[in-house]
């Protein structure tokens, strides 16, 4: 979201940015064009109170929002997350402004209960269009909405490729259930027993992190699999000095990771799942992709491009090439397109 709200502040689009938390800090930069308005509101999705004082917190968070919208009113209002888009279309600020729902997450993930399923069926179909990441997730939605489009992440290709040479293995994830770090360990202890003169690196923090120190304790590969945690947004360096990178999520729409490694001419492993990774790494080009939750295969992936070092040069080659197709400036002529049509 950054990314994009400060790219239509650089070609002179005049963007607010609510921020719906309780803090205002963010973990990027905003462009200084960009106005920030720190608005912490839930929605009533929240474990504090009961039922009923959620449901008045629920309106009075509404009645909120439509204050803020009305001064003035957008011309086109974008929300990132389910409940922003079912409470942007219950304030609907006027009918001057188009209500756009941005989906970031795959379809299925977001359980909801039976009043915010209630509120999704009755709401996404008067939105006045659904900006899904990829073409799978655009036929889960089109059901519901058939004012569906494509609008995928992009990224800024960096000036050099890595030169792939040294012994690391990358993986920049959450250390959640979700981005599939059980598989993850096991591959790893599979890679790294055969292969001892590699490093697997892995750069994230979460819920996970004492299965992942007990696990490296437990087989032994202090030194081997390293667990660092994210200081900086930036980790171009940490990708300049990889010769691969590695993804496990069980589910994704459209990884920025994948993109940042891409973009650096890295070579992408990843699991094939629901949708996400198969837009972005190209089979057998510009990376692999591997059958879902199956550590062995992924292994076998992995050594392959250890053991073939002319292969894995041409695919980073070839990523550093493929990026190109989501670069900052061709996204940006998808949203033009979408902003022109307000």
């Amino acid at each position: 979201m950054a990314n994009t709200a400060n790219l239509f502040a650089e070609k002179g689009e005049q963007i607010t940015l609510i921020i719906l938390a309780d803090t205002a800090e963010s973990f990027y930069p905003f462009h200084e064009k960009v106005r920030i308005i720190q608005l912490p509101l839930n929605f009533g999705i929240t474990p504090k109170g009961n039922m009923i004082s959620r449901k008045i917190k629920m309106l009075r968070d509404i009645r909120t929002l439509r204050r803020t919208l009305k001064k003035p009113g957008p011309s086109l209002l974008i929300a990132t997350e389910y409940p922003y888009a079912i409470a942007s279309i219950l304030c609907r600020p006027g009918k001057e402004t188009k209500i756009v729902s941005w989906e970031h997450t795959h379809f299925s993930v977001n359980i909801k209960n039976r009043f915010w399923t209630k509120l999704f069926r009755m709401t996404y179909p008067k939105l006045d269009k659904i900006i899904c990441l990829n073409e799978d997730e655009k036929k889960l939605f089109r059901p519901i909405n058939d004012k569906v489009a494509v609008i995928p992440n992009f990224v800024e290709r960096s000036s050099t490729a890595a030169g792939l040479q040294n012994k690391t293995i990358l993986t920049v994830a959450r250390l959640a259930p979700i981005k599939g770090i059980p598989h993850l360990l096991q591959a790893a202890k599979l890679v790294l027993n055969s292969y001892p003169d590699w490093q697997w690196k892995i750069i994230g923090e979460g819920e996970l992190e004492k299965e992942v120190t007990g696990f490296i304790e437990k087989e032994d590969l202090q030194n081997k699999l390293i667990l660092q945690k994210p200081v900086d947004q930036n980790i171009r360096s940490e990708y300049q000095n990889a010769a691969m990178l590695v993804m496990t999520s069980l589910n994704e729409c459209f990884p920025m990771v994948l993109l940042e490694a891409l973009s650096n001419g890295l070579p992408c492993i990843a699991f094939d799942c629901d949708t996400g990774p198969r837009h972005i790494i190209t089979h057998n080009e510009d990376g692999l992709l591997v059958e879902k939750e199956d550590p062995a295969k992924l292994s076998e992936a992995i050594a392959q491009l250890i053991t073939n070092e002319e292969q894995r040069k041409k695919m980073g080659e070839r990523a550093f090439e493929n990026v190109l197709r989501f670069s900052p400036e061709k996204i940006y002529e998808l949203w033009k397109k979408l902003l022109d049509d307000r």
